[in-house]
């Protein structure tokens, strides 16, 4: 398994997949998963997830799903077909397609919706309690893997 964190930590909410990899990482030891603290870059570490040959990919992304500030929800790829709105240019389905072609992995995107994606602002609090909540129930459950 691989969870990608993605993000910016200088757009307030927009880093919300990039914390929640680094709270796992505090923890999280087992080698059986690969923590990505992709930043705006995901494709940057395509080599690293190949090499690690995981059976799943979780990418974790601050996505505006049109839900309430801080709800964590699983995302339908093929949805996301333009440039994103936050950090990173390449749309996630590009780069899911990619890592699906190249290792015939099942990659899911977790999508947190944001309240503030503003260059320099603060993390709002919604989106920090959804942070330790999606990092809590991961911990739980890859730590028996």
């Amino acid at each position: 398994m691989a969870v990608v964190g993605i993000g910016s930590d200088l757009r307030a909410d927009d880093a919300a997949g990039v914390e929640v990899v680094r709270k796992l990482r505090q923890h999280l030891t087992s080698p059986n998963v690969l923590l990505i603290d992709a930043g705006v870059t995901p494709e940057n570490f395509t080599a690293d997830i190949k090499k690690f040959k995981p059976s799943h990919v979780l990418m974790i992304d601050s996505t505006d799903l049109g839900l309430e500030p801080g709800t964590a929800s699983i995302v339908d790829l093929s949805a996301i077909t333009g440039p994103s709105i936050f950090s990173h240019r390449l749309p996630l389905s590009i780069f899911a397609d990619y890592l699906r072609a190249q290792t015939k992995t099942k990659i899911v995107l977790l999508g947190i919706q944001p309240a503030n994606a503003r260059m320099g602002a603060a993390m709002s609090e919604q989106v920090k309690k959804a942070i330790d909540e999606v990092a809590a129930i991961l911990f739980k459950t890859l730590s028996s893997l």
